[in-house]
């Protein structure tokens, strides 16, 4: 390999994360999966946000490094916070064998936080956030083609807005250096409604499937404060924005919908939010 590159920092399904030209830089690799355009998509959406003075890593440039197509961005220095809840949980387990004790408030509201900081910003330069979530329910296959129509009638009416939105605000997508965030991964990025972002958030707390590698004091811990995260998270982000929890509803319909085509997720989840979407189509029903 070139001596440009270093030693392996980070990998996640569809990219490997390596030093670059020292300590200062970072490249990002495409896996098989992945190809150019969307490599050229997530630097696009990264240099749009970094230009409307958003705390993002710089991206630096698109370049094919051993026959893969990687992005160049700045090193940043800090954890995700889901790293740091991680190292709470084994603190408080191991030394003061007391989980209750963690702290998950803070890490929750840096989220609202940073995303409402993002959602201030009106973009236009973007992909739709609309049609990308259109394309993805009808590619769908755990709901009948009605049951889609229905929940797709429900979205054509729902005004589209024009802010900038993240598309996956997951801990790992964020990361915390010298008590500031900073937002990483803007594959999915686009201009639309930032209710989509939030109902994303919302989602993946209910519904989630904790990796099988995560001891089960984790996963049962985890699984008595879901609801409690949620709260922490709408109550601060309501703080910073005029969005509406009963502007949230619909929303949570649409992009649990969405999510039920996307690879990544496990089977156990899509039965989950399957059961859930129908229940909420069956309640609209009874309206």
């Amino acid at each position: 390999m070139n001596r440009k590159i270093g030693v392996k920092i980070s990998e996640g399904a569809c990219a490997e994360v390596f030093e670059w030209e020292g300590n200062e830089k970072v490249i990002k690799l495409a896996k098989a999966n992945t190809n150019y355009n969307a490599m050229e998509i997530e630097y696009s959406n990264t240099k749009i946000v970094w230009d409307n003075g958003l705390p993002v890593p710089e991206p630096f440039e698109v370049l094919e490094f051993d026959g893969r197509w990687g992005i160049v961005f700045e090193r940043v220095y800090g954890e995700t916070l889901m790293e740091i809840f991680m190292k709470q949980f084994l603190i408080h387990s191991s030394v003061e064998k007391s989980i209750q004790k963690i702290n998950y408030e803070d890490t929750t509201k840096m989220t609202a936080k940073v995303l409402s900081e993002i959602h201030s910003k009106s973009i236009i330069n973007m992909s739709s956030q609309r049609e990308s979530i259109i394309n993805s329910i009808n590619r769908g296959n755990h709901l009948t083609s009605s049951e889609k129509d229905l929940i797709l009638n429900i979205s054509n009416n729902i005004p589209v807005k024009k802010q900038l939105c993240h598309g996956d605000p997951n801990p790992n997508n964020i990361l915390v250096r010298d008590n500031k965030t900073l937002v990483i991964d803007w594959a999915n990025a686009s201009s639309g409604n930032p209710e989509a972002d939030l109902a994303e958030y919302i989602v993946m707390m209910r519904f989630g499937i904790v990796p099988a590698n995560i001891p089960n004091e984790i996963v049962s811990y985890f699984d008595s404060i879901r609801e409690k995260i949620i709260k922490v998270f709408l109550d601060e982000y309501l703080k910073h924005s005029n969005i509406s929890l009963k502007e949230m509803e619909d929303w949570i319909l649409i992009i649990a919908t969405r999510k039920l085509s996307v690879d990544g997720i496990d089977e156990v989840e899509k039965e989950l939010l399957t059961t859930e979407i129908r229940r909420r189509l069956k309640n609209i029903h009874s309206l």
